[in-house]
């Protein structure tokens, strides 16, 4: 999953939310230099990546992706549900999309030190860019396949690759209807002690 769909899921607890986003910015023995509370949410992270991949749902989506495209199927799943859960925020959170991150970007702002120097750097363009709310318009999207194009050697046709994920996209959100609530199933321990994001109906 993306970094909407991991946030949404994480418990409403600021080392959660921090450990969440930070597991994408750690290399090897890193996590040791992390906080033992931040551990948590990356350990979060780290399950909710497991699962997913291990989904029969989600190994459907990837292959729907055209084949010139599948060593970057996962990316580019990964980036549609998070356009798929930003598009139903409202009937799968208890807050706002726009309140979501605003109150994301604070918690991330306020609890800087001690996160990875990578995603330190990282926060404040998330937060000029609005990455987060912009994976509810397909502008978005096409950002997000061009930001990765930028930093992977082998490139690829973005023009192409919306030009198929826009032929899928019916098929790719109705496999992300159905797998979402598996995986707000399979966290729920997580989200225990500390509250949720999520609507009571969802995980109920």
């Amino acid at each position: 999953m993306n970094f909407l769909a991991h946030l949404v899921l994480s418990p409403r607890e600021t080392d959660f939310i921090s450990g969440n986003l930070a597991a994408d910015f750690l290399r090897g023995s890193n996590r040791k230099l992390i906080s033992a509370r931040v551990q948590n949410g990356i350990s979060m992270h780290q399950f909710v990546d497991k699962f997913t991949d291990s989904h029969l749902l989600v190994k459907t989506s990837k292959g729907r992706i055209n084949s010139h495209f599948r060593l970057l199927s996962g990316v580019f799943v990964d980036i549609f549900y998070d356009h798929f859960l930003a598009k139903d925020f409202e009937r799968i959170a208890n807050i706002s999309l726009e309140e979501f991150c605003r109150y994301i970007y604070e918690t991330l702002e306020k609890n800087l030190v001690g996160l990875p120097p990578r995603l330190q750097q990282f926060i404040p363009i998330m937060i000029r860019e609005n990455t987060l709310f912009s994976y509810r318009k397909l502008e978005g999207v096409q950002t997000s396949l061009d930001r990765i194009n930028q930093r992977i050697n082998k490139k690829f046709s973005v023009r192409l690759a919306m030009v198929n994920l826009k032929n899928i996209y019916d098929s790719l959100e109705n496999d992300f209807r159905k797998f979402f609530p598996c995986l707000v199933d399979a966290t729920e321990s997580y989200r225990n002690d500390y509250g949720t994001f999520l609507l009571s109906s969802l995980i109920n």
